[in-house]
C-alpha cells in the first residue's frame, strides 16, 4: 500500500472512525487523540502492507487496539490513582476487567493454537489434562528432556506473543 492510498483511506475513512472511536470514548478530545494514533500507526505499518485484503477492516482494527490499549493504559492509571489515595489496591471496573480477561484468554489460546505441533502437545497436555512431565514424555513417547525442552520453548513463544499484556 502507498502512503498516497493510506492518506485517501483515512480521509474517506475518517467520518465513521470518528463515530465509532466517539461512541467508545464520548469525548471530543479523546476522540480525536485516538484518530492521530490510529493514522500514525496506519503509516508506520503501510510499507508492509498489501492492497490484497480489506483495508478498511484493516484500518477499523487499528481503530480497535488503539480503543484496548486507551482501556488497557486508563485501568492501570485508576489503580495506581486509588493505590496512592488510599495506600490499598483498586479493584477494575467490572466491565474493563471482563474485557481485559476475555482479550487475555483469546490472546493465550491463539498464542497456543500458533504453536509447532510437538511444542502445543506438550502444553495441551501438561495445562488441560494435568498430567506430569513423565506422563507426557510416555504418552507422546519421547524422552522426558525432550519434553522439558519443548515446554520451556512453548513458553517463550507464549510469552513473546503475550509481551503487550504486561
Amino acid at each position: 500500500m502507498s502512503q498516497i492510498v493510506a492518506e485517501q483511506l483515512l480521509a474517506e475513512c475518517a467520518p465513521a472512525l470518528r463515530n465509532y472511536l466517539g461512541a467508545r470514548c464520548r469525548d471530543d478530545d479523546l476522540t480525536a487523540e485516538m484518530l492521530q494514533e490510529v493514522a500514525a500507526r496506519l503509516v508506520m505499518a503501510t510499507p508492509r502492507l498489501s492492497l490484497n485484503g480489506n483495508a478498511r477492516a484493516y484500518l477499523f482494527r487499528i481503530a480497535a487496539n488503539v480503543w484496548r490499549d486507551h482501556l488497557r493504559r486508563e485501568l492501570v492509571r485508576r489503580r495506581v490513582a486509588v493505590t496512592l489515595e488510599s495506600g490499598e489496591p483498586a479493584l477494575a471496573d467490572a466491565a474493563d476487567a471482563l474485557l481485559l480477561e476475555r482479550e487475555l484468554r483469546t490472546a493465550v489460546r491463539n498464542a497456543v493454537r500458533a504453536l509447532p505441533p510437538a511444542q502445543r502437545d506438550v502444553v495441551e497436555l501438561r495445562q488441560q489434562r494435568g498430567l506430569t512431565f513423565q506422563e507426557i514424555a510416555d504418552r507422546l513417547g519421547r524422552p522426558l528432556g525432550t519434553v522439558l525442552t519443548q515446554m520451556r520453548a512453548a513458553l517463550a513463544r507464549i510469552s513473546v506473543a503475550l509481551e503487550n499484556y504486561r
